[in-house]
């Protein structure tokens, strides 16, 4: 990336990261961690705007809990999400088979299952764990691996991020115009993420429900598997103390009764019932820092 086509603000920005990754990457895996652990702190302390956000959030999806478990929690969150930058920046100098080593799979045979009807697969997951590593360790050991989503809007950093990913076999399909390049890798059977925990815009999104609250969840992946027949396989991924967890789930079934509209409704809510069963037994690795309950003008809560 040449520095000088950067804006003022995109260029100190990438020269910071990129600073950061040359002494991160120096580090060993444990040691990031607890340098990432202490990074969410400051974060915490420093950041009143998220850190009320991040509260509110679990304060509505947990209502049996008192302040005090709340803020534990919420704490927690913020070590884990600078634990998971710290991980993620410092990847220059991990080879493949280090990474995948720091990675126990599980449920492997259903992908394995879902990949033998010849159809793609579309993969159902959430910003929970270090989504983002676990991404890469499971391109290292799967073929043709991709995921949907949004373009950083640093160039710098985003060019950055990609040839990270790249690195290890994975790539990403914009999620803007991605139904044609989604189509495309699904025909070469390709293994397609989409990260479907967070809010999606109104012309994007159907109403559904999380944590007992109403959301709006991107149709997308409901109304591509039921275009293509192509099975859901969710997959989410946990720090368990020094290694990452990766487990993967029998496809989700598709409705079958209703029409094209309401199908792609049920099939949304069951994504997000999935998703919230992996967020409930590991909820201090989800992102509560986004407005995943932000309603749409004119939707009532």
């Amino acid at each position: 990336m040449n520095r000088a086509v950067l804006a003022p603000v995109h260029r100190a920005q990438y020269t910071l990261l990129r600073g950061a990754e040359g002494a991160l990457s120096a580090l060993g895996w444990q040691r990031r961690a607890r340098l990432g652990q202490w990074l969410g702190r400051a974060w915490y302390a420093a950041d009143a705007g998220r850190r009320r956000l991040a509260t509110d959030n679990v304060a509505r999806a947990f209502p049996d809990w008192d302040a005090a478990r709340v803020r534990a929690l919420v704490r927690a969150n913020f070590e884990h999400l600078g634990t998971v930058l710290a991980e993620f920046a410092g990847l220059a100098r991990t080879g493949p088979d280090v990474l995948v080593g720091r990675f126990r799979f599980e449920g492997l045979d259903h992908l394995a299952a879902a990949r033998a009807g010849g159809t793609g697969v579309l993969a159902l997951t959430a910003h929970l764990g270090n989504w983002e590593v676990a991404g890469m360790a499971l391109a290292v050991r799967e073929r043709d691996v991709c995921a949907i989503g949004r373009r950083i809007r640093n160039p710098g950093v985003d060019a950055w991020v990609a040839e990270l990913r790249q690195r290890y076999g994975g790539r990403l399909i914009p999620h803007r115009n991605a139904v044609r390049p989604v189509l495309r890798a699904l025909r070469g059977g390709a293994l397609v993420g989409f990260l479907l925990d967070q809010r999606a815009p109104s012309r994007e999104s159907v109403r559904s429900e999380f944590f007992g609250r109403p959301v709006a969840t991107n149709q997308g992946l409901a109304v591509l598997a039921l275009r293509t027949g192509a099975p859901v396989v969710p997959m989410f991924t946990v720090r368990c103390g020094d290694v990452h967890r990766v487990w993967l789930l029998p496809p989700v079934p598709p409705p079958e009764e209703g029409d094209r509209k309401e199908r792609v409704v049920t099939f949304t809510r069951r994504f997000d019932a999935v998703i919230e069963a992996a967020v409930r037994e590991h909820p201090e690795q989800w992102f509560w820092v986004h407005r995943r309950w932000r309603l749409h003008d004119g939707w009532q809560p």
